[in-house]
């Protein structure tokens, strides 16, 4: 993505070992769709354009086994963007309209937004304060941590309320995508 710089992309953060999974989270199906397909489209249905950061094909770390914030810190220094709505690749229940509500209040405020208690997904201005931030998190003597919690922190990120908190489970391990799968009504699971 060189050239003009767009309003919003989407960012897929699809870097991790999948150690606990035991297989890579990005290839594992859902509803006949790979969860990094299904992210895709989560964020395509939006109208954003979609890069991945991180796994096969994806925009290398800069700085291997840093985890989302690296993603993110890799992803910016390839995009160019005014803002990035980030969901990782593990969320099987997350849904068009919950990311639609962080990326509409995202925008009308201009701020870093994400759910209650739920650090990912969320929307991220694009703005010399982060850019700033991360150098500092990424320089070789830091001892800042490398946490979106903290990132969001430091931003003077907004929370916003969520009803439904099943939509924003994380599948980490075999149980967990399992328990997501009889949530959807799915049959089968890792292929």
């Amino acid at each position: 993505m060189t050239g003009k710089k767009v309003d919003c992309t989407g960012l897929v953060l699809a870097g991790g070992q999948s150690t606990r999974m035991g297989v890579d989270k990005s290839q594992l199906c859902r509803d006949q769709s790979t969860m990094l397909e299904f992210s895709r489209g989560l964020l395509t249905s939006l109208g954003l354009p979609v890069c991945v950061s991180g796994g096969p094909g994806g925009i290398p770390d800069r700085v291997p086994q840093s985890g989302p914030l690296g993603g993110i810190y890799s992803a910016l220094s390839t995009l160019q963007t005014h803002a990035l709505l980030i969901v990782p690749i593990d969320m099987p229940l997350l849904t068009a309209p919950l990311l639609r509500q962080l990326l509409e209040t995202g925008r009308r405020l201009g701020e870093p937004v994400c759910y209650e208690d739920c650090y990912l997904p969320f929307y991220l201005p694009v703005s010399a304060t982060l850019v700033d931030y991360l150098e500092r998190v990424f320089s070789p003597d830091s001892d800042m941590p490398r946490s979106v919690k903290k990132l969001l922190s430091a931003l003077n990120g907004r929370e916003l309320p969520v009803d439904d908190r099943r939509s924003l489970m994380n599948a980490n391990t075999p149980e967990e995508w399992r328990r997501a799968l009889a949530l959807l009504g799915a049959a089968g699971g890792q292929q």
